[in-house]
């Protein structure tokens, strides 16, 4: 019994000893100048060293703060690098993140995309990165002495770029933003906000922002403000829908969107209110085996021929039910038809017969 209390009390030090350590190593780096994520620097070279201008022992690891913000200079990862808490661009000093192909970027809590002062902070996720954020994901933040669009954040979602989202998307807040989307955006928690901090009125700061879904983009929200007014983009702020380009939200949102889009806050084209709203099949969910939108049937079929597609317990607790989303896109402009050359001349000769026929009667 003896033994085994001590074995408790032992175990017991060590993870005590173990939480000290993490909360220890907790630092906020600053990458020196510019050049690979993967560079550590010794107080002269660029790469991380310890805010503001120490020498560093790794690259940011959990529990650090990772700052870009060295005069404007640029900072590049092309790897999976290791999650750690996290990232902020553009703190005093403007600074660049580059998130080429191949590279991973895991932030556990934010990602601040132009934090504060009168700086800008600037993000390229390009083809075939992918940037993954824990909890929130400022862009345009401002900081609590900052006047309204002081701070400018700017965030381009590359074609082949992805971006996940687990909560918020504060955007513009008091600062400028401008969000350029030509790749993914996936928000799988919270609400988004553009020129305010709780998707409310009371959370408005004064700053705006401007999103623009380009040719082949695609903004998949989590959720928007659905209370009767259109508090999720405040005054100043839109989304800009152009080409291919496609926002989306889980559910039937037509009647919420269509009161954003009356008050001009979605735009399809650069034309203020120029979408089209429409619910269509959301293939994939659970228990929707064969991806065509509902669980029925042919999924257990499907089930049958191989049980890896899925977890069976999903095809009973949804049987029957049909997966929609709302899906907003630019509306088609109505192009006049112009009539071929040899219609013009039919058309000329009937008026011109008609037109002697009606002389003739009169006389």
């Amino acid at each position: 019994m003896k033994r085994t209390n001590k074995v408790c009390v032992l175990a017991v030090l060590v993870m005590a000893v173990l939480t000290m350590a993490d909360q220890s190593r907790a630092e906020t780096l600053r990458y020196r100048t510019g050049g690979a994520w993967e560079n550590v620097s010794d107080g002269t070279t660029p790469g991380w060293g310890v805010n503001p201008d120490q020498p560093g022992s790794s690259v940011p690891v959990a529990g650090d703060e990772a700052r870009v913000n060295w005069a404007g200079s640029t900072v590049t990862l092309d790897y999976a690098a290791p999650a750690f808490e996290r990232l902020l661009i553009g703190v005093d000093e403007a600074g660049t993140m580059e998130v080429n192909g191949g590279g991973v970027l895991s932030a556990i809590q934010d990602v601040v995309v132009g934090n504060n002062n009168f700086t800008e902070g600037y993000m390229d996720v390009n083809d075939g990165a992918t940037v993954n954020v824990g909890r929130i994901l400022w862009v345009g933040k401002g900081g609590p002495n900052d006047g309204p669009g002081d701070t400018l954040g700017y965030l381009n979602i590359n074609s082949g770029g992805v971006v996940n989202v687990a909560n918020h998307l504060w955007w513009g807040v008091k600062g400028t933003a401008e969000v350029n989307i030509s790749g993914t955006l996936n928000q799988t928690g919270g609400i988004l906000g553009l020129g305010t901090i709780n998707a409310l009125d009371s959370g408005a700061q004064g700053g705006t922002a401007l999103v623009n879904i380009l040719d082949g983009g695609i903004m998949a929200l989590n959720n928007i403000h659905a209370g009767g007014t259109q508090s999720s983009i405040q005054p100043g702020s839109y989304i800009d829908i152009s080409g291919s380009g496609q926002l989306t939200l889980p559910g039937d949102f037509v009647g919420v969107l269509e009161g954003y889009r009356d008050a001009s806050k979605l735009y399809g084209n650069g034309v203020p209110g120029a979408v089209d709203i429409n619910v269509v099949p959301a293939p994939g969910g659970l228990g929707d085996f064969d991806v065509d939108g509902d669980v029925d049937g042919h999924d257990f079929l499907v089930w049958q021929r191989d049980p890896n597609v899925g977890v069976l317990a999903d095809w009973q607790a949804n049987y029957g039910q049909t997966s929609m989303k709302t899906v907003v896109t630019a509306a088609v402009p109505i192009i006049a038809v112009v009539p071929e050359p040899s219609v013009l001349t039919l058309m000329l000769t009937s008026a011109l017969a008609l037109s002697g026929l009606r002389s003739r009667s009169c006389r």
